[in-house]
């Protein structure tokens, strides 16, 4: 197989194949294996169960909002299946064209339920939360699997309960799916020109299915230079994300944000709405507009958590690194800053109200993660032996010693940020499950005034649907798209 990495010599080679022994000073290996085995199931089972807990309790099968979109493509798929023209149109800043297929088969297969959609988009996050615990376990196999329950309790958190809830977020949960296959595919050890192509696959794949998507190629090339890949292979990823950014912006549409400049003009009022939502993983509701002081405790987190990031990558270091599971923690951190950036750029003319979008959290949490995941790759003995066929191997091994020292970042600054980073989750878990249950039951009480607005448009003012069914459009044309569900029985009129 032809591989397109470079790490076949010296020191580099011999990152490689030297492994630090397991540490005998866990915690973890002092306790009854029994115990640990049943914390750990705990510990993944739980958020799994809360979070299917919310879906089930608070989904209900209505069109809200930008899902009204989703008419005008299953009105002309009836026409031709897979209308292209309709489904690559730009949506605001997006382009869904991967979701608008999703939602042409929903529409022909399950009366366009959009609470099939919603639990499609939690069988993605789920599968994306599992890869990212995969790949950072293959190159860190000494780690027991308790220690990877944090990320399970943040990436399935109920604090994203607005992505969880309306179907038409399907699109973020995929750029979601697509970032994790990325990563999975890109941190092989052996990474031939096959499975670079599969990791190009999944990143197109990202792209256009919202604008975030984009953020997956910048992230996927920190994880290329830290894995010392090769420069045809980084050649060919920087080409394809160029490709990939000309195309989604080709005949693109930028009046859909006229609000674009604020940043520009108002920096700090900027820096604020950056820093508030990175901070607000903990689910503070917050009205556009407002002006409350309180929410200053929000943009201080969220500034401790932006300088966690920082001392992170600090103490993993810039240099290149072909053998700790680390770099695959620097990459989603550095997505989930870009991600934070991108809204930042786009939406702070709304105020704090705007940064405290709960559907924001499922990407500012992965700063979060990544974070613990860069850390956690630094823990003595969690790097994985690369062994090779190789024999230069062998005589590199008997060439170079084995080096076991630590630093005064691993004894010090290491188990430090640990437990500083440690605190940053216990906080947001604790108030971050709290105040998405309570933002689910307002959420759940606004659908069902939905579908019931919804169920009798024909009774209802003009008034009631701009108020629960969309504002953004016409009620006229609001009730020319609900007559396209009634005609075809889609939603809340499946039963006829």
């Amino acid at each position: 197989m032809t591989r397109v990495t470079t790490d076949v010599s010296g020191d580099e080679l011999m990152a490689r194949v030297e492994t630090e022994a397991p540490s005998r000073d866990r915690i973890v290996d002092r306790i009854d294996p029994r115990l640990v085995r049943l914390l750990t199931v705990l510990g993944f089972g739980l958020p799994l169960i809360g979070y299917l807990w919310l879906l089930v309790r608070y989904s209900v099968n209505t069109m809200y909002a930008d899902q009204w979109s989703d008419v005008t493509v299953i009105k002309q798929s009836y026409a031709q299946f897979f209308p292209w023209g309709p489904m690559w149109l730009q949506h605001f800043e997006n382009r869904v064209f991967f979701p608008n297929i999703i939602v042409v088969l929903l529409a022909h297969t399950v009366h366009f339920n959009v609470q099939v959609e919603e639990y499609l988009g939690a069988v993605m996050l789920i599968a994306s939360t599992a890869i990212l615990v995969v790949v950072h376990k293959r190159r860190s196999r000494s780690l027991p699997w308790l220690y990877y329950c944090p990320v399970a309790l943040l990436g399935l958190s109920v604090v994203q309960y607005q992505n969880t809830l309306w179907g038409f977020q399907l699109a973020w949960f995929m750029v979601l799916l697509a970032l994790a296959v990325a990563i999975l595919l890109l941190d092989r050890v052996d990474l031939s020109w096959l499975i670079l192509g599969g990791a190009i696959v999944a990143a197109v794949v990202g792209s256009f299915s919202s604008l975030q998507g984009l953020l997956i190629w910048p992230a996927g090339l920190v994880l290329l230079y830290y894995r010392r890949r090769s420069l045809p292979c980084v050649g060919v990823w920087i080409a394809a994300a160029v490709a990939s950014t000309v195309l989604y912006f080709h005949n693109y549409d930028f009046s859909v944000t006229p609000e674009s400049q604020f940043a520009r003009h108002h920096p700090l009022a900027t820096i604020k709405f950056f820093l508030f939502a990175i901070g607000d993983v903990v689910g503070k509701p917050v009205s556009l507009g407002s002006t409350d002081t309180n929410n200053i405790y929000v943009v201080l987190f969220g500034l401790f958590i932006v300088a966690l990031a920082v001392g992170t990558v600090v103490i993993c270091g810039l240099r290149r690194d072909v053998r700790s599971s680390s770099p695959v923690g620097i990459a989603l951190i550095c997505y989930g800053l870009l991600f934070a950036a991108l809204i930042t750029q786009g939406r702070s003319f709304l105020g704090f109200g705007g940064a405290s979008f709960s559907r924001y959290t499922t990407f500012d949490l992965l700063i979060l993660v990544g974070i613990y995941l860069a850390l956690l790759g630094r823990v003595p003995g969690a790097s994985l032996d690369l062994t090779s066929a190789d024999p230069a191997v062998g005589q590199v091994r008997s060439h170079h010693p084995r080096r076991t020292g630590r630093g005064w970042w691993d004894r010090v600054a290491l188990p430090g940020a640990l437990a500083i980073v440690s605190v940053a989750m216990v906080v947001q878990i604790s108030l971050g499950a709290y105040n998405g249950v309570q933002g689910a039951r307002v959420l759940h009480g606004s659908d069902l005034k939905a579908a019931s607005v919804l169920r009798n448009i024909d009774h209802v003012s003009d008034a009631q649907i701009a108020d629960y069914l969309y504002f953004l459009e016409p009620p006229l044309v609001i009730r020319q798209q609900a007559d396209t569900l009634k005609r075809h029985r889609l939603n809340v009129f499946a039963g006829g």
